[in-house]
């Protein structure tokens, strides 16, 4: 099987792979999209989790061959490259705070058979695994980052991963941000396996390449994922979900579509939410403390807040501005980003310099270690509230976190 891919150019699915992508569960990422809501702010960016799925597992495919591995280890990688995504939930990772497990370890249920999704067909990933010869629970293990082989893990959970590679080049070519663009065979051809002591290293050769994804990785953080638009939409989703999910049984195995249309008979504040971004009608920013603010506000801010979880203080702020439940909404984006793409303060990638020594990644390059130290995101917390309400909000909460 031929797929035609705008990033990887023609790719051949093997019999494993052809196989697991035609399975619902595997269909179901075609209704997916990658990247949420940013379509709001990237028109392009409309490309679905299966898009991605079928990428990683080229670039597992890829990384095994180059790194010498055996035939059943490149089958391993290219089934856990194909399923990593499989217990993603709707819009992405918009919504994925609300499951009672992390979303890697549903993925990796339901790849062992211990959970199952509902619609006709599902069920059949840990046979289909089988059939070829692989063990569900060692495809499992792999997915979640606990599999025995540190090299193979490497290819699927490591500093400079499949899963990563793909989606930095798939999400800037359908974004349009041409900063976001890597050299992939560059880094792929200088990337080694350390089987010895159970790693990967770079020759020092790579180490511009390397450079390069970092400031790409930062820029499509900065530019798309944390973008002030995608943000107030996905809040927004989020706090009209929070107020429905009780009521949508089994949301988490939907499309966006299908849950889009769940939401919205949940009438009510979610009904208001979802019309709001179904017309881009969005919220506005009220207030927002900048991620560059001094450290000195940055501490005080910490302070005020107290700890608090995002739901408890967004009902003390809507009392505080008189306004009913999801008029107004709470952003903390620097933890919604540590928590999707935990990579972005540590890259711990041995590099092997052209006289034979060993060096760290923010030893041999001071971009890099200053890319780690920056924060992504453009603010630090945020308050969103609709465009009427903006000016009597801000007032409020300026006079609100300057009180001791």
């Amino acid at each position: 099987m031929f797929i035609n891919d705008p990033i990887h150019g023609f790719i051949e699915l093997n019999d494993l792979q052809s196989s697991l992508l035609h399975l619902p569960e595997l269909q179901r990422l075609q209704w997916i999209r990658q990247l949420g809501l940013s379509f709001l702010s990237y028109p392009g960016g409309v490309h679905t989790r299966a898009n991605h799925v079928i990428g990683v597992s080229h670039v597992s495919g890829e990384m095994a061959r180059i790194f010498d591995l055996l035939p059943e280890q490149k089958w391993l990688a290219q089934a856990a490259g194909m399923l990593h995504d499989l217990g993603h939930t709707p819009f992405s990772h918009a919504l994925e705070t609300l499951l009672p497990e992390d979303h890697m370890e549903l993925t990796r249920n339901l790849i062992t058979g211990k959970a199952r999704y509902t619609f006709p067909g599902a069920g059949w990933v840990p046979k289909v695994l089988e059939r070829f010869g692989l063990d569900p629970e060692e495809v499992g293990d792999l997915v979640v980052g606990r599999h025995a082989d540190p090299i193979l893990q490497n290819i699927i959970h490591g500093p400079i991963d499949a899963d990563q590679l793909d989606y930095l080049l798939r999400d800037s070519y359908f974004t349009g941000i041409s900063h976001g663009q890597i050299d992939l065979y560059r880094i792929l051809h200088t990337l080694k396996p350390d089987a010895e002591n159970g790693r990967i290293y770079l020759l020092e050769k790579g180490l511009d390449a390397i450079e390069e994804m970092l400031v790409a990785r930062d820029h499509m953080y900065s530019a798309v994922y944390a973008h002030k638009t995608s943000r107030i939409a996905e809040t927004m989703l989020l706090r009209a979900m929070e107020l429905a999910v009780n009521g949508i049984e089994g949301w988490y195995e939907m499309t966006d579509g299908e849950l889009l249309t769940r939401i919205r008979m949940a009438g009510g504040v979610s009904e208001y939410l979802m019309e709001k971004i179904l017309y881009r009608n969005l919220y506005k920013t009220a207030f927002s403390v900048p991620s560059k603010v001094a450290v000195e506000d940055r501490s005080k801010l910490v302070e005020k807040l107290g700890g608090r979880e995002r739901q408890a203080l967004e009902t003390e702020l809507c009392e505080l501005c008189g306004l009913g439940p999801g008029e107004l909404l709470v952003d903390m984006p620097l933890d919604v980003l540590a928590f999707s793409e935990p990579r972005l303060t540590r890259l711990e990638l041995p590099i092997l310099r052209k006289t034979g020594e060993w060096a760290k990644l923010d030893e041999m390059s001071v971009l890099a270690r200053a890319l780690m130290e920056k924060d992504s995101a453009h603010t630090v917390f945020a308050v969103f509230t609709a465009d009427e309400n903006a000016l009597r909000v801000r007032a409020i909460l300026q006079d609100w976190l300057e009180e001791a």
